[in-house]
């Protein structure tokens, strides 16, 4: 063989090995990700239970709530609800099962409060349970 033939096949091999290193480099990355966030897919579901706080807030400043006088204290226990949610959020636990209960302690008891403070209150909260079913079946979280 020449010596061209070697440096030929010398930078071939190199190339091929700065290919495979990036590859599995990408590879390994992605793997090192999912260990280190394995609560993100509970962490973006509480994101979403978080915002049908919010759109319960609204209802509450729009009066669409039972007793219009009692619109300072409901306020005040979506506030709750949204602390509990975010101290349940900072859970380091990679066991689902803990998170599952947590939010489905939470959940029950938003779903109670929904019912008895705004008007067509069972109506919301079927519509909170849809909108919350739907985004914990897109994060993939029905198959844990």
């Amino acid at each position: 063989m020449a010596q061209n033939d070697l440096i030929i096949m010398a930078v071939a091999v190199l190339i091929v090995g700065v290919i495979l290193y990036k590859q599995i480099n990408k590879v390994t990355q992605n793997i090192t990700n999912d260990d280190e966030n394995p609560n993100l897919a509970y962490s973006k579901f509480c994101d979403a239970i978080d915002n049908q706080i919010d759109i319960l807030r609204q209802n509450t400043q729009e009066d669409m709530i039972l007793e219009p006088n009692k619109k300072d204290e409901i306020l005040e226990a979506l506030s709750d609800f949204s602390k509990e949610l975010v101290f349940i959020e900072s859970l380091n636990s990679k066991d689902s099962t803990q998170w599952q209960s947590k939010l489905f302690a939470l959940l029950s008891r938003l779903d109670s409060f929904v019912e008895s403070n705004f008007i067509n209150g069972e109506q919301l909260a079927r519509s909170i349970k849809e909108n919350l079913k739907g985004e914990f079946n897109r994060l993939g979280l029905d198959r844990d």
